[in-house]
């Protein structure tokens, strides 16, 4: 008896660790900007970091999409409406200035509170909003106009992974974790200047911006 008594008592504090370590290990992604969605309703969880913003948060897979402003006032957008624009869209020759923007508005002051950071493609100065950035990293990227022939670097890396294995009917409280999908981006900003001298910026999904070095 005390035998059985001692299986039970170890599998009890297997349970109970189990429970913290998904509870933890929850709180870890989302603190480090991974979104959690359940594929059987496509709800999607978001960082508590985003809270403030929410009211009008359209939540998406993506945290921030691309804007490209053209020399003649016109933008072309990477998504507008249900049409999805790409990377081979853009017309560089007319590019006046291209930024990342958030799907909410950032309860700031500033006029551009969707804006992450943008690029003016004129200089090649970039201007930094609402994202941060380290002052090692900002201090490379803004400043004096850049000379040469510049070549667009803009990229959103999408990385989604679904929960892997299969879960029996007989139990069902851990089909939650097995109708997961992980939605964890990065999103490229810079160029590439004949002779040297690129400048790329990655952000994440919080909006944390550092200087990126291929």
């Amino acid at each position: 008896m005390d035998e059985i008594h001692s299986q039970i008592d170890a599998i009890i504090r297997l349970r109970h660790e189990a429970v913290y370590n998904f509870s933890m290990s929850t709180q870890k992604m989302l603190a480090l900007g991974v979104k959690i969605g359940y594929a059987s309703t496509g709800e999607i969880n978001v960082p508590e970091s985003f809270a403030p913003y929410l009211d009008k948060y359209d939540i998406s897979e993506l945290e921030f999409e691309w804007e490209v402003r053209y020399q003649d006032g016109s933008i072309l957008r990477q998504y507008e409406g249900q049409e999805q624009h790409n990377f081979e869209d853009i017309d560089q020759s007319r590019i006046k200035s291209v930024a990342f923007v958030s799907n909410f508005d950032y309860p700031i002051d500033n006029p551009e509170r969707r804006v992450i950071a943008r690029l003016n493609w004129e200089t090649g100065v970039f201007e930094f909003t609402n994202g941060f950035i380290p002052q090692e990293d900002k201090g490379g990227l803004v400043g004096s106009p850049v000379p040469g022939v510049k070549k667009l670097i803009l990229k959103t890396s999408r990385r989604h992974t679904a929960s892997a294995g299969r879960v029996s009917d007989a139990l069902p409280e851990m089909q939650v974790v097995a109708d997961e999908v992980y939605y964890f981006n990065r999103f490229i900003l810079g160029y590439e200047v004949s002779g040297g001298g690129d400048k790329i910026i990655i952000i994440d999904p919080l909006g944390n911006i550092r200087r990126y070095k291929k």
